[in-house]
């Protein structure tokens, strides 16, 4: 299984190195020039949070530039088609392809083979994390970008444990609906609920509520890498979250009526 995600995860993994080594490469130019900061100040707030930039965070940081251009949402985005798409492929879509009936007839308990599947995506996003963030250290060691190091560490297991969770809930509906219409369908659109309770939450005051109902108000990547912030309660939140969706998950396909 992890050899049939091996070139999807080739693919995203250059493409999210290559990407930093752009940031890092014009970073020293740009933060160089010091109408940067007046241009960054000049942004509305409100296009400042829909690309995941607090109100109040700095503007003058390596930290505040790789994650407005970066970690604050391309990447979270990408991540989390990425755990859609797996989570489909996993289970969904060797249903309907009929690839999973051959599994079935070996003697291989159901819970097994969810565990496995679910082994599988949970290895994929801790490479692709790793990836990321190793292609992160050597762009700023090339382009002699001091960071503190730490920080980053603690910014890869809340990305870990946040990707995890919306993996988790991806394939519980893959092994429920067992379609992959369906599972595109829910798994991407309750990431895009989350996504906009965060948005609009943010963006008004009267609705600040409306963010205690989504999981992108944990993913605070400037405040994480500035050391401003302790996500310590939220990855144990996601984590948890996690498991029990993933125990769920196997429950409901163990009991599923699959035909195949």
């Amino acid at each position: 299984m992890l050899k049939q995600q091996s070139k999807k995860l080739a693919l995203y993994s250059s493409g999210f190195v290559l990407y930093e080594y752009l940031l890092t490469w014009v970073y020293p130019e740009i933060a160089e020039n010091p109408a940067l900061t007046q241009i960054v100040d000049s942004i509305p707030h409100t296009v400042k949070t829909v690309f995941g930039v607090s109100q109040d965070a700095e503007v003058d940081t390596f930290e505040a530039f790789i994650s407005g251009q970066f970690f604050s949402r391309i990447w979270v985005m990408l991540m989390a088609l990425y755990n859609i798409e797996a989570a489909n492929e996993l289970i969904a879509k060797q249903v309907e392809e009929g690839s999973l009936a051959f599994i079935l007839s070996t003697p291989v308990p159901r819970e097994e083979i969810f565990t496995t599947q679910a082994f599988v995506l949970l290895t994929s996003n801790a490479l692709l994390v790793t990836a990321t963030l190793g292609g992160l250290y050597h762009g700023a060691n090339m382009f002699d970008i001091s960071m503190d190091w730490h920080n980053y560490l603690v910014f890869a297991l809340l990305g870990m444990s946040f990707f995890s969770f919306i993996g988790a809930y991806s394939l519980l509906a893959s092994a429920y609906f067992c379609s992959e219409e369906k599972t595109i369908t829910y798994a991407a659109g309750a990431t895009l609920l989350f996504y906009a309770l965060d948005v609009l939450g943010a963006l008004n005051k009267n609705l600040s509520w409306l963010r205690e109902f989504s999981i992108f108000k944990w993913f605070k990547a400037q405040e994480i890498m500035e050391g401003t912030h302790n996500p310590a309660g939220a990855i144990l939140k996601l984590s948890l979250g996690a498991a029990s969706l993933l125990h769920l998950g196997n429950r409901i396909f163990k009991n599923k009526d699959l035909v195949l």
